[in-house]
């Protein structure tokens, strides 16, 4: 249940990131429904990359995060963006017959980590509103 509300959470964020930032792009998706299945699935992706691989980078980077008082979870958070990326250009090119382009594009990283900051408040939003109530 947690990983489908995170999912939702981070289809979300990424669906206002692509809408306010020029530099991030979900390609060829010429109908809202296979938009909204684009999203879904990179948001699953960003689910999993931070679940998987952010703890990891969390530790390896700690000594920076104590120098910069915290503010290096920016540029982890920004690094996890573009990895999704990353993933879902890959998994493009499994396979290109079915006539939809999975994927997102970013294009800087001073983009992704505005657009990490832009879906990590939107899935805490999410999240918060979905989520289990844990009292």
């Amino acid at each position: 249940m947690d990983l489908i509300v995170r999912t939702l959470g981070n289809a979300a964020g990424l669906w206002l990131a692509v809408a306010l930032l020029d530099g991030m792009v979900v390609p060829g998706t010429p109908s809202l429904a296979l938009t909204l299945f684009n999203l879904l699935v990179v948001g699953l992706i960003l689910a999993l990359v931070n679940s998987l691989i952010k703890p990891v980078a969390k530790v390896v980077a700690f000594p920076l995060y104590v120098v910069t008082f915290g503010l290096f979870a920016l540029v982890v958070n920004g690094a996890m963006l573009v990895l999704t990326s990353w993933i879902t250009d890959v998994l493009a090119g499994v396979s290109p017959g079915t006539g939809m382009t999975l994927g997102l594009h970013v294009a800087s990283f001073g983009t992704a980590i505005v657009g990490s900051l832009i879906v990590s408040i939107a899935s805490a939003i999410i999240v918060g509103l979905l989520g289990p109530n844990q009292r």
